[in-house]
């Protein structure tokens, strides 16, 4: 069936998002290019327009960044056609260094940038208001509150475009970009133009002297521009010849005409925001003694209204705040307090569980995560289960000296209180303050698993570093006369296997390193329980923040966690940067192939385009060789013994390093056997409260897995320290 933006009958109606249609606006149009990176609330747009590219005759693809697809459209403006990019707000940050210039060059095909803010950040890591960016950048700005304003605003925008010769920003926000409406369309444009270049460099080479002339330029289209938005069409008033007035900028406009009582004010919605329409505003608050403004986030008309003899209720007055999206209901109690609106009626409401964000169940970051989690790993004791029964000690002292002799064991049993009892081995401390009290050198510490050596031939039994130790964890020797620390059983501790109570658990510890971390799904590994990455700031940052701590000389190793998609999208410049700079910085590509955040967008590893036609695969390792880095590991995250050996060899790895972890997403594979707890579960939880498995729930004393959610990945099978967790297939 073919896609319903295409649908050719005008004055029809089509149930569309906003997304959507600015995709049908942009077909009318005629649009010859469309480029875009995915990132929610934009995504549609492209997606839209990509399924009937061809039909169309259009090239539409998915660009590695922003800027690369603003330069794309771009160059087809400059070629004469009509071309569209799209991203949401923090895209255009990453654009803007080619926005700003382009305001000066102007365009000749029309071009529109829509661009989509996420008031509330429900997948964004700021809010921002495309309005000021419209101010700073000089390029006009619609505004649209709903989908048939987003085709409309769209469509029409190509037409200002070419009249005034600059780009057109197009805003929409969450709640219209994924809004469904009927949309009345209109009928397709059958533009006949050929790009052509005109290689007229005066008009597109910026250097100074150019861009001085083309500045001036500039400021006489805005003054052009603001007689047209003065007399747009989207600038609608409504005149009900009142002394009150509401004026409003976007879906918030809508949510106030909902509410009040129309006859009663008198309205204006302002669609064409910038250059803001003064002389249209004036006109209208000159029949008022007061307006109310209703606009999401920045009082930007509501700065416009000062100095004009009408009172203003705006944000502070109406108790509404810049921070997060406006709702009906939170309007409507603004209104009530002001007496325009009686009180909402107290409604009865279900109070909902807790759906907290997290990690899919088989994601194969979560499994690197614990991974790099569990480099180094100690005996935990819980102390609300420990009884002091000192099986333990037994366990221990027989593994250690094949004798049962609490006092020969690495981990004692300590009564706390009446009830209370824990018991206390090495924490394998990093920079451990047993070794520095040691006068004889004899206590040594694995870089890579940071367990305590003593050397019995230095070792005079002086025990400096029993008092040292701030856990109580080490002893000496009852007969030696010699320190003695837990050695962990090279991995395998006999003393958690033995302890009854499940009180004991060979936990690993996520703060000892640092994980500087990037955007996308694989940034919620800040969440407990993983708990694992610790910085996010923007697109391929993580990598230059891990370069900057390690160049000003933090003690811990530093990590640096990106996606594939991310990676080409803004981390290849901070890798090139670490090798060139010689950064203590292992980067780690979380590499599913897929822009898994905003709905498994093809990436240049995929081998597909937006339009679904094959291409060439670009490599990941290729690159990070290409750019000098020297230690490149390539691991699979689901084999958690392999990639812990890996990253321990790395923590001690002296410069820049890249391990690239390769998993495809399980929500676009078949899952795999599903797991089942078997009898022998205690119940120790270390499945849930280390690997923390949505999957995985703990039922009083046992585990438990739930089939509807399991992938069959077999991860939390290798996090079992009791066997008790095997395939279904396997029984």
């Amino acid at each position: 069936m073919a896609p319903k933006i295409a649908s050719d009958k005008p004055n029809s109606f089509l149930l569309l998002n906003g997304d959507e249609a600015v995709a049908r606006g942009a077909l009318e149009a005629g649009i010859k290019v469309a480029a875009a990176y995915p990132g929610t609330p934009s995504t549609e747009i492209l997606e839209a327009i990509a399924a009937v590219a061809k039909q169309f005759g259009i090239y539409a693809e998915w660009s590695i960044n922003e800027i690369v697809a603003m330069e794309v459209a771009v160059g087809a403006s400059m070629a004469g056609v009509r071309s569209i990019v799209s991203m949401k707000h923090v895209g255009l940050n990453v654009a803007a260094d080619a926005a700003m210039t382009l305001a000066y060059t102007g365009v000749v095909g029309g071009l529109v940038i829509a661009v989509c803010d996420d008031p509330a950040m429900h997948s964004s890591q700021n809010e921002q208001d495309t309005r000021y960016f419209a101010i700073h950048s000089n390029i006009p700005l619609l505004d649209a509150g709903s989908p048939q304003e987003a085709y409309e605003m769209t469509r029409d925008a190509f037409e200002l475009s070419e009249i005034l010769q600059l780009p057109i920003l197009v805003r929409l926000t969450t709640r219209v970009a994924h809004g469904k409406a009927r949309v009345k369309i209109g009928k397709f444009q059958a533009l006949k133009r050929k790009a052509e270049f005109d290689k007229e460099c005066a008009k597109w080479v910026m250097v100074p002297q150019n861009a001085l002339r083309q500045h001036r330029i500039l400021k006489s289209r805005l003054t052009q521009a603001e007689k047209l938005v003065n007399e747009s069409k989207f600038n609608i008033i409504e005149d009900n010849n009142k002394e009150m007035g509401v004026i409003g900028s976007g879906i918030g406009f809508y949510h106030a005409k909902s509410l009040l009582e129309q006859g009663q004010f008198s309205w204006l919605k302002l669609g064409a925001v910038y250059p803001f329409p003064r002389g249209l505003v004036e006109r209208f608050v000159s029949k008022l003694k007061k307006v109310i403004v209703v606009e999401e986030l920045r009082p930007y008309v509501e700065d416009n209204l000062h100095g004009l003899n009408v009172e203003v209720l705006g944000k502070e007055q109406l108790g509404l705040e810049e921070i997060g999206e406006f709702t009906p209901d939170g309007i409507r109690t603004a209104f009530a307090e002001q007496g325009y609106l009686s009180p909402a009626e107290p409604q009865t409401t279900e109070e909902l569980p807790q759906r907290p964000p997290g990690l899919c169940p088989g994601c194969p970051h979560r499994a690197f995560y614990y991974a790099i989690n569990t480099v180094n790993q100690f005996v935990s004791c819980n102390p609300e289960k420990c009884v002091g029964c000192d099986i333990c000690e037994l366990a221990c002292s027989w593994e250690k000296e094949k004798v049962f002799n609490p006092t020969k064991s690495r981990i004692r049993a300590v009564r706390l209180n009446i009830i209370t009892n824990v018991a206390l081995t090495c924490r394998l401390c990093p920079d451990a303050a047993c070794i520095q009290a040691c006068p004889k050198d004899a206590l040594s510490q694995s870089k890579e698993t940071r367990i305590i050596t003593v050397d019995p031939d230095k070792c005079n039994g002086c025990g400096w570093c029993v008092e040292a130790c701030e856990y109580g964890s080490l002893t000496l020797h009852p007969t030696k006369h010699q320190a003695i620390a837990c050695d962990t059983c090279n991995g395998d501790p006999k003393c958690v296997q033995a302890c009854p109570e499940s009180a004991l658990t060979f936990m690993g510890r996520a703060n000892d390193k640092i994980v500087t971390g990037d955007i996308g799904c694989y940034t919620l590994g800040c969440l407990p329980p993983v708990n694992t990455v610790q910085t996010c700031l923007c697109m391929g940052g993580g990598i230059s923040q891990a370069a900057g701590m390690a160049h000003a000389g933090v003690k811990d190793k530093t990590f640096a966690v990106i996606g594939d998609s991310t990676f080409f999208h803004g981390g290849m410049p901070g890798l090139l940067n670490i090798a060139y700079n010689k950064a203590n910085v292992c980067v780690v590509v979380l590499d599913n192939r897929t822009v898994a955040m905003t709905g498994h967008q093809p990436t240049p590893e995929s081998g597909k385009t937006a339009m679904g036609d094959d291409a060439k695969i670009v490599n990941v390792e290729a690159i990070a060789k290409s750019l000098g880095i020297e230690k490149i590991d390539a691991i699979d995250p689901y084999d958690l013994k392999k990639t812990t050996q890996v990253l321990r060899e790395t923590m001690n790895y002296k410069g820049p390093s890249v391990i690239i972890s390769l998993r495809p997403c399980p929500l676009k594979i078949e899952k795999g056997p599903l797991r089942q707890v078997q009898q022998t579960c205690n119940g120790c939880g270390l499945c849930v409260k280390a690997y923390g498995c949505p999957a995985i729930s703990l039922n009083g004393n046992r585990a438990e897995i739930d089939e509807t959610l399991c992938s069959g990945c077999g991860v939390c099978e290798q996090v079992c320290p009791f066997n008790a967790i095997r395939s279904k297939d396997a029984q």
